[in-house]
């Protein structure tokens, strides 16, 4: 899954976040929205 989003993040940040180590950026989250077609602050909540 990680490589799947490499266009929107480096697969470390992906990594850190789906670990827990780190929160996703705003600029993050409106890649990841635009990706699956939904709200940015879903990512963010």
């Amino acid at each position: 899954m990680q490589e799947d989003l490499a266009d929107y993040a480096p697969q470390g940040r992906i990594s850190d976040v789906l670990s827990g180590k780190r929160s996703i950026s705003k600029e993050i989250a409106k890649r990841f929205a635009q990706r699956f077609h939904v709200r940015a602050d879903l990512f963010l909540g």
